[in-house]
């Protein structure tokens, strides 16, 4: 443990700031931030790029066959040769009539295909034919993605401990620019799924290494603040990538819109520090010792004399962290799935929700960027409530209310249809507003619900779970192609909904957080929530001694596993 000198929060601590966030430190953040910016441009790329747009059978015999009518002789051999349906759709996307040699008519399955251009010029999707029998090939596309994160958050996660945050992010970032960039130029369906996976793998070697820097810059009293600029910076990413989306309509030039600006971020490699504290782990003393002196002189501080000889006085302590640690009794294996459970529904439904924006009906543009916007308020209200009604009640709260939300779509979409689609808008907005409020809320409880001994591996393990999640809500988001009508277009709101719910009722069952001594070992993890002293009154007197003091010290917050819907 890093012993600390005189702190006033004015920049001289170890991390450069002691207790505060002064000049430096939010430099650090707000230009850190921008990373969780690209990501909100280049994560749900895919909602535009690969669009699928209205499209019906190509013409047999027919050249230069196009969606939009041409003449009365072309209207007349669509009339005759693509069947009509009763949904939403105006023709038959998938089958075309055959006449057979004895005049009877019967549907067969067509391999070519004519798109709608007057909403998008081109998509992905369109160009590679991801429809009909193919259209699991947009999913999976998706779906892969995703792994890339869970791929990349384990290996550039060990990669960043072992050879510092800023040469990771460097290096990923490389890669990730680079491979968003050639997918404007993909041949074909294999090379882009390489492509996407290598943008997910990198991804999180962006924006990681740079949120943890920011977080080991700042002292704790500020960690949330800095994981906050780091969610409204993923906001500002998604409306942005809402205005490209609604203005570029060519899926080649807005990759080229969302990749290209990752560019930028070659240019400040040289103003950019590595993590003093990562440094200090490493005994690289030296190389520390010369960021914080840089960090007071941007601060414009003094450092007191002999301060190095007091904070390097010390060798760093590394606790070990196990697992199997949270399955050794039934009381925390429970409540540890219980938690499980709640990352990978409200990871699913916030994706999920977003993935399928444009297929709830209405305007997919607006659509999205509605969802998008939906974040602000969800990130206002969690952080004005969070230690006004405690962890259990906000957390509950969001998953019902998004849960909710989601359900209450069914009837206006099977029933209502049309006639109430501001209706339908309004309820899924509200689901997107539930499912973000209990994602800022599942990083704060599970945080703190986490024993301090294996509160690193249950957050990175509860990661891991979401990621799970978040491959699979491109398959739930696309269940309304392979289910036909208005029930195939409410199912995906009935699966995000459902396990929402679910979610909030085993919430239930969780122990309150909020103004409550923290667990540090297993057997305090065991038996939280049961004891009466585990509460921390209020009006405590604050003439305390350190070591009493360090017993209210919500040290859940002491690594980086903070709020980031990244």
């Amino acid at each position: 443990m890093v012993k600390q000198v005189e702190d006033k929060g004015d920049g001289t601590g170890l991390d450069g700031t002691g207790q505060g966030a002064a000049v430096r430190e939010k430099y650090i953040i707000y230009v850190g931030g921008l990373t969780s910016t690209y990501a909100g441009l280049v994560f749900l790329s895919s909602f535009f790029v690969l669009a699928i747009p209205e499209h019906r059978c190509a013409l047999p015999g027919w050249e230069n066959d196009t969606y939009a009518i041409q003449s009365p002789a072309h209207l007349a051999a669509v009339n005759q040769t693509i069947p009509t349906t009763d949904d939403k759709h105006q023709y038959d996307q998938c089958n075309f009539w055959v006449t057979d040699a004895d005049g009877n008519e019967h549907k067969e399955q067509c391999s070519q295909w004519v798109y709608d251009k007057s909403v998008f010029t081109s998509t992905l999707a369109a160009d590679l034919d991801m429809v009909c029998g193919r259209a699991i090939m947009k999913s999976n596309a998706q779906m892969i993605f995703f792994f890339g994160l869970l791929a990349g958050s384990f290996l550039t996660g060990l990669a960043s401990d072992r050879f510092g945050r800023k040469l990771t992010m460097m290096l990923s970032t490389t890669v990730y620019v680079l491979a968003a960039t050639v997918i404007a130029w993909t041949p074909g369906y294999v090379v882009y799924v390489l492509l996407t996976f290598a943008v997910g793998f990198c991804a999180v070697g962006n924006f990681m290494p740079a949120f943890v820097i920011g977080m080991e810059f700042v002292g704790p009293p500020y960690r949330k603040v800095a994981g906050i600029v780091s969610g409204f910076h993923w906001v500002a990413g998604n409306v942005i990538l809402a205005g490209l989306g609604y203005l570029i309509r060519d899926w080649k030039t807005l990759q080229l819109a969302c990749a290209l600006p990752g560019v930028l971020f070659q240019l400040w490699w040289k103003f950019y520090p590595e993590s003093p504290r990562w440094l200090y782990t490493r005994g690289r003393l030296s190389e520390c010792e010369s960021i914080i002196r840089s960090a007071a002189k941007w601060n414009k501080r003094e450092l007191p004399a002999g301060f190095f000889g007091k904070v390097f006085q010390e060798t760093p302590t590394m606790t070990s962290e196990r697992i199997w640690h949270l399955f050794t009794n039934r009381t925390l294996c429970i409540r540890t799935l219980t938690v499980f459970f709640c990352w990978f529904a409200v990871c699913l439904s916030y994706y999920g929700l977003a993935l399928n924006s444009g297929d709830i009906g209405g305007d997919m543009f607006l659509n999205f960027f509605l969802q998008a916007l939906m974040d602000l308020p969800a990130t206002a209200i969690t952080l004005v409530l969070l230690d006004r009604t405690g962890r259990k009640p906000l957390q509950v709260a969001s998953f019902f209310i998004g849960g909710t939300g989601c359900l209450a779509t069914m009837f206006t979409i099977v029933y209502g249809k049309e006639a109430y689609q501001t209706a339908t808008t309004v309820l899924a907005m509200l689901g997107k507003v539930g499912a973000s409020m209990g994602f800022s809320m599942v990083y704060v409880y599970s945080a703190e619900l986490f024993p301090t001994v294996v509160r690193n591996a249950g957050m990175g393990s509860c990661s891991a779970v979401a990621r799970v999640g978040g491959m699979l809500a491109p398959l739930i988001a696309d269940l309304d192609r392979l289910v036909g009508g208005s029930f195939g277009q409410a199912l995906p709101q009935l699966v995000f909904g459902s396990l929402t719910l679910v979610a909030g009722f085993l919430t239930l069952f969780l122990p309150e957080t909020c103004n409550r001594r923290l667990p540090e070992t297993i057997e305090e993890a065991i038996t939280f929530g049961n004891k009466p002293d585990d509460t921390v009154e209020t009006g405590v007197d604050i003439s305390v001694s350190e070591k009493e003091k360090e017993v209210y010290e919500n040290k859940a917050f002491e690594d980086s596993s903070l709020n980031t819907k990244l």
